[in-house]
């Protein structure tokens, strides 16, 4: 299965190109698991999701992954480079990415759900002007 989810909650952008950012959620393996069961073929060892970074803008950008009850830093994408983090994440749950570019604005997505076993792929486009937190 394959998800795109046009744009971001709270961020807008200034100028002729809409330039935000892009999330795709693309679900590898598993099935969806129940509310907050964790999937029953996922050891707590690999109970994680990968999240991959694609920045195409020349700020570094500062991620964190939050849901209702954590926040968990996986690290700082370099400008116009791409970064992949294992992030855990033992059960089902809601998740938004709060990005931070450096000297520059701080978005958050809007809401996805995640489970272990997933794949977020997160692009930054270049030419952010302004993005509310």
């Amino acid at each position: 299965m394959h998800w795109t989810i046009p744009g971001v909650g709270g961020c807008a952008s200034v100028g002729r190109h809409i330039a935000g950012f892009a999330i795709v959620l693309a679900v590898s393996g598993f099935g969806c698991a129940g509310g907050g069961a964790g999937n029953p073929f996922v050891s707590q060892r690999d109970a994680r999701i990968h999240i991959e970074v694609i920045n195409h803008g020349f700020q570094d950008a500062t991620l964190h992954a939050v849901s209702i009850t954590k926040r968990i830093r996986p690290g700082t994408v370099s400008g116009t480079r791409t970064a992949n983090y294992m992030v855990p994440w033992p059960q089902g749950d809601i998740i938004q990415i709060a990005i931070k570019l450096l000297a520059g604005p701080s978005c958050i997505t809007r809401e996805i759900w995640a489970e272990p076993g997933v794949t977020i792929v997160l692009e930054i486009q270049s030419g952010l002007r302004y993005c509310g937190m």
